[in-house]
């Protein structure tokens, strides 16, 4: 027999709001490449970051040194993979596997990259460095990870723990801007909406008697749905919230506004809004 077409199901589907409600998803723009450019303080990074273009495409014209309309989707990929190869703390072998390209290729790239960009490979060499003296790293709001591996006289042990010192710098302040947005949010959620459960239940209908006749009694189930915007999900640098639909713009002008103020840094934090019936069915909300 011949095959159906083939389709896809995403799980997300399955997550839907309370009856009559809304799930609301914001996410930041390139949280991870903003918090590199704050702490590494590169004035080009930091330039491509603040301006309205898009930041990956110029980005591979940077690094390539060509018109930013000559980008072609295959380079700004490739720029984009650097990127957060640096992040992740990628060698030049994953990073290569990753490109489709061999490891020489992948290690020349990363070094005209870092050396166009000379702020990040600074940065990079500094948090190495401070982690093999004080023995830790540090994020942007204090806490602490301990690499002992950074002073290992293992190459392969000395170089994992080199990775972890930036991986975790840059990705566990981008962990700390989520967290404390999340704490703002609910703090501006709990003013707006004071009369709002601190946990969104389920709520059971509200009966309402009718009477409908002589001698019978017919009853009417009303959901009495509670006003505001109820946290769901962390999901790495995006918040969901299930909020009722006459709620939804003033929730998602709190989301968005307490993400992009949570800490000011030298670069603008952009966060998207989106909203739909479920998880997987989301659209972009402009506010």
């Amino acid at each position: 027999s011949e095959q159906g077409p083939a389709f896809s199901v995403s799980m997300r589907h399955a997550f839907v709001p309370f009856s009559g409600g809304m799930i609301l998803a914001a996410d930041y723009s390139q949280l991870e490449l903003r918090v590199l450019a704050h702490l590494s303080k590169d004035q080009r990074l930091l330039q491509v970051l603040n301006g309205g273009a898009d930041v990956f495409r110029c980005i591979a014209a940077e690094w390539k040194s060509v018109d930013p309309d000559s980008v072609t989707d295959g380079l700004r990929q490739q720029a984009k993979q650097i990127c957060y190869g640096i992040i992740y703390g990628m060698g030049a072998k994953s990073l290569g596997e990753q490109m489709g390209v061999e490891e020489n290729d992948a290690a020349c790239y990363i070094e005209t990259f870092k050396s166009r960009y000379r702020g990040i490979n600074a940065f990079l060499k500094e948090t190495v460095k401070n982690c093999g003296k004080n023995g830790y790293v540090q994020t942007l709001m204090g806490r602490r990870r301990y690499l002992p591996g950074i002073t290992n006289t293992n190459a392969h042990v000395k170089a994992h723990a080199e990775r972890q010192a930036v991986n975790t710098t840059v990705q566990g302040s981008a962990a700390d801007i989520v967290k404390l947005a999340t704490v703002n949010i609910q703090k501006r959620l709990r003013q707006t909406y004071p009369a709002a459960p601190l946990s969104h239940q389920h709520p059971a209908p509200l009966v309402m008697g009718r009477f409908c006749g002589a001698g019978s009694s017919r009853r009417r189930a009303v959901t009495r749905h509670p006003r505001g915007g109820y946290f769901v999900l962390q999901l790495h640098d995006e918040l969901i919230y299930e909020t009722t639909d006459e709620d939804v713009i003033q929730v998602a002008q709190i989301v968005k506004r307490e993400m992009e103020t949570a800490v000011k840094l030298y670069v603008k934090m952009r966060a998207k809004v989106k909203v739909g019936p479920s998880w997987g069915d989301l659209e972009d909300l402009d506010i």
